[in-house]
């Protein structure tokens, strides 16, 4: 099951932001310790860090790209890297494929594990978002309705408001509160979530004809 065809694009720009960028960032934040002794010595340290997480994290991406990839040998690739490289922020998007993976083999609790424990290692609120929105999916995967509403009512970002209002819709009407799905998809549209995004007219659509048979 793919519930994140809409989310790839945004997730592989924050992972060549990292990409490009981790280095730079680790310097700059060690050149604010140049009044301490030992700083070349911390620079160094970092750098080598970051360089062998990137090394672990194409690795793990190799693994988890395979035509004949599965569960078991991202969970074992998985283990392997956070071990290694459990405090990088390559940690994040392991987890993030992990999670992707577990999903496709309808494993949601390992889903959730992986998605959770992602969230706790994010700051970014933009891709906090991102994260708690799978959770969220996952969530209603395991009819767990009421903890997917509490996760979205927590997304703070501007950004996800569309996104997060559309997944409420989805949660109400698992639950079979029609009235409350049609207004959080009347409140995605009216947020931009009609532009680019044909289904969520066809469950407006579907709530609204149902409505007026039922009327």
């Amino acid at each position: 099951m793919e519930i994140y065809s809409t989310e790839e694009q945004q997730v592989e720009a924050i992972k060549k932001f990292w990409q490009e960028n981790g280095t730079q960032i680790i310097v700059g934040a060690a050149l604010g310790l140049a009044g301490f002794w030992g700083w070349n010595f911390y620079v160094d340290k970092k750098i080598e860090a970051q360089e062998a997480a990137s090394t672990g994290f194409e690795k793990f991406t190799e693994v988890a790209g395979a035509t004949d990839v599965n569960s078991e040998s991202v969970e074992s690739e998985l283990k392997a890297f956070v071990e290694k490289h459990g405090d990088s922020g390559y940690a994040i998007f392991v987890k993030l494929i992990a999670a992707k993976q577990s999903v496709a083999d309808e494993k949601f609790e390992v889903a959730l594990e992986h998605l959770t424990s992602a969230s706790a290692q994010v700051t970014d609120s933009s891709l906090k978002g991102l994260v708690e929105s799978r959770i969220a999916r996952v969530q209603m995967e395991l009819k767990q309705y009421d903890a997917a509403i509490a996760t979205l009512n927590g997304i703070s970002n501007e950004g996800f408001k569309s996104r997060v209002a559309e997944l409420k819709g989805d949660v109400y009407l698992a639950k079979g509160e029609i009235d409350k799905a049609r207004l959080e998809y009347q409140t995605a549209a009216d947020n931009g979530g009609l532009q680019g995004n044909n289904l969520l007219q066809m469950k407006l659509d579907d709530l609204t004809q149902s409505s007026s048979n039922n009327g």
